[in-house]
């Protein structure tokens, strides 16, 4: 096994480094679990002020995206931004 030099054990985060770099993988995380459940929460309202079952939704909203080369994150995140745009 290889050992370190100095040089390469130096470039190593220290531990106050590593707990803040943590931190922010944390928010981060929960960042994008918040979004992801608002963009469901939008797309689920969506769904009943249409009065679309989710075969139907999937169908007509949700495939044709894929279809174009949009992930089903995009898809939604799409689909959930229209629900806020005015007409």
């Amino acid at each position: 096994m290889k050992q370190l030099d100095k040089d390469q054990a130096a470039s190593w985060p220290s531990t106050e480094q590593m707990e803040r770099l943590r931190r922010e993988l944390r928010r981060g995380i929960i960042r994008e679990e918040l979004e992801s459940t608002l963009r469901l929460r939008a797309v689920s309202h969506l769904m009943q002020a249409l009065h679309v079952d989710l075969a139907d939704f999937r169908r007509f909203w949700v495939l044709p995206l894929l279809e174009a080369g949009a992930s089903l994150e995009i898809a939604l995140a799409c689909i959930a931004q229209s629900r806020f745009q005015p007409n």
